[in-house]
Order: structure tokens, then C-alpha cells, then sequence
């Protein structure tokens, strides 16, 4: 096992907290704090509340912000949320989440348009469902672009935090549609903020002592203990999932995160580095899991619409 497969195995308990190219330094000092626009984030039109799966737990819904209407179809961006697989919502509050909310409004300005979605979370459903639920989304979107004067064939997928590992995986399975929620079509890049991409059973060997609550949330996302069900941890892990045919990742990480540790992301580029693909990882100094509010914020969002700009 590597060093840094070690320290990620350390760190396992954490993961299961989680509520919500080259290497660099981002300086978090580097840009100025910038306002953002009110619940529509400056977009031209939004549709809210589209029902896009229907499951004898409840309807999956998804809003989609749309940009000012061009001559082309516009690329479209689809957000997964945060918050530990067993909470969170799919809501991009500009006061709650400050960098989710510029990035979006930086991307509209761009002629991107920007979905955001629900998912089955692991009180209702364990894994793959969740996979499987923002999978269904893109293919519903894909199937009405026309509808929305949406291009189905240039799709990037973004994910903060337990929606990072789910875009993570889907990113992984892309060239596999055996795989639950696998062959994607579309996608030209991915973008991960600080998601776990490690679930499997030789992490917890690793850290037999877990912290009870954490114990709780793994148990409620897999239905067991990765020790117990190693082939389903494997499974859903993205690092266990690479193929050397991924589209473009863009991993996103602040260097103080308390829930995830930084090593997990730095091993998750290097294996797809090595296998061909093209990554940027980006760690931002001091910053801890959810990056929060300020002049970091900017630097932030126009990194990811660059990249998204550049692939996509």
C-alpha cells in the first residue's frame, strides 16, 4: 500500500462526514470578493421543479437555469449536491453557497446552461442509486434538449463534496454502460470539489476504529461495512472504477480540508494522469471542505469556467 494510500485510509472515518494538466497552488488572496445575482443567478430563464424520475419514495426533481438564447444550442452543465449522501438539496442559495453560486452565474454568463439535481439520498436508498438517480438526470436533460435549445453532446458534470464522488464515478464509468448508471455519452469533462473517490475495504482495515457516526453513514450508503461487501465498495469507489478513457477531470481541493484528506484527490489525478488523462488539480492554501466565503471565491468559479470553456 502507498504512503498515501495509508494516510487516505487514515482518514476514512472522516469521508463519511461529509455534509455538503498540472498541479498549482491557488493563492486564496488572489482575487476580489464579487456580488452575486439574486436566486435566478442572473440567469435568462429557470424551470424549476421538473420531474425527472419517479420512485415509490418520492418524485426526482431538477431546475435548470438557462442562458440568454444564441444562435447554437448551449453546452450544458449538470450540478450534483453535497451533504454525506444523506442530506442536502439540489437549491444553489447565493447566501449558502457563495462559490456554487458564481461559478453558476459565471457559466450562464458564457452561454452554459446550468441544471441542478436531486438524488435518492441513503435514508430512502443505498448505493448505486444515487449513482444511478444524477445518471437518469443527464439522460433525461439529453433526451429534451431541444425542448430548452440545450446541446445533449456537450455535457460537463460537476460535484461538490459527496456529489463530487458521484460525478467522480460517473466520469469513471463513462465507457461502461454495464456498470450501474455507466455509459454516459457527452460527457467532455468533469469537475470535483473535494469528493471522496476511496470506499473500499482496504481503507477501513486501515482504520478499524471508526467514529460511530461515521460507521453509520458508510453502513446507510453501502447497506454494510466495505469489509463486509468489499466487491460493493469497490464498485462505487472511482479510483477502482478507471479505464484511461475519462474525459477531462478538474479537481478542485482546499489544502486545510477537515473531512476529506487531500492526499485521497492528489492519488485520484496521479492514477489518471498515468493512465493518459487529462487533469488539473488544483489545491487552494488554508481553505477547508466547502471552500466558504471569500476573495477566494472569484478565483474559484473562473477556474472552473475556464476549464469547462477549454473541454467542453
Amino acid at each position: 500500500m502507498s504512503v498515501t494510500r495509508r494516510v487516505l485510509a487514515a482518514c476514512f472515518a472522516l469521508i463519511a462526514l461529509l455534509t455538503a494538466g498540472c498541479s498549482r497552488v491557488s493563492g486564496a488572496d488572489e482575487a476580489p470578493q464579487v456580488e452575486v445575482a439574486t436566486r435566478d443567478l442572473g440567469a435568462a430563464e429557470v424551470v424549476r421543479d421538473q420531474v425527472y424520475a419517479e420512485h415509490d419514495t418520492g418524485a426526482l426533481k431538477l431546475d435548470l437555469f438557462l442562458p440568454a438564447r444564441q444562435q447554437t444550442p448551449a453546452p450544458l452543465v449538470v450540478y450534483v449536491h453535497g451533504g454525506g449522501w444523506d442530506a442536502g438539496k439540489r437549491t444553489i442559495d447565493a447566501d449558502l453557497s457563495a462559490t456554487e453560486a458564481l461559478t453558476t452565474q459565471r457559466l450562464l454568463e458564457r452561454g452554459y446552461a446550468v441544471a441542478t439535481v436531486d438524488y435518492r439520498l441513503t435514508g430512502v436508498a443505498q448505493a448505486p442509486a444515487q449513482i444511478i438517480d444524477v445518471a437518469d438526470a443527464v439522460r433525461w436533460l439529453q433526451q429534451r434538449s431541444g425542448q430548452w435549445g440545450l446541446d445533449g453532446d456537450r455535457v460537463a458534470l460537476w460535484g461538490a463534496s459527496a456529489g463530487g464522488h458521484l460525478v467522480s464515478q460517473l466520469g469513471a464509468i463513462a465507457g461502461d454502460p454495464d456498470k450501474p448508471g455507466g455509459g454516459l455519452t457527452g460527457i467532455r469533462a468533469v469537475v470535483d470539489w473535494f469528493g471522496p473517490t476511496d470506499m473500499s475495504a482496504e481503507a477501513q482495515r486501515a482504520q478499524p476504529h471508526m467514529q460511530e457516526y461515521a460507521r453509520r453513514v458508510v453502513e446507510q450508503l453501502l447497506g454494510c461495512m466495505p469489509v463486509d461487501c468489499p466487491e460493493k465498495a469497490a464498485a462505487i469507489s472511482p479510483v477502482r472504477n478507471l479505464s484511461g478513457d475519462e474525459p477531462p477531470f478538474l479537481i478542485q481541493q482546499g489544502t486545510a480540508d477537515s473531512l476529506v484528506p487531500l492526499e485521497q484527490s492528489l492519488d485520484f489525478a496521479a492514477d489518471l494522469r498515468r493512465r493518459g488523462v487529462t487533469v488539473e488539480m488544483h489545491p487552494y492554501e488554508g481553505l477547508d471542505h466547502g471552500f466558504g466565503k471569500g476573495p477566494h471565491t472569484a478565483l474559484i468559479a473562473d477556474t472552473v469556467t475556464a476549464f469547462v470553456e477549454t473541454y467542453v
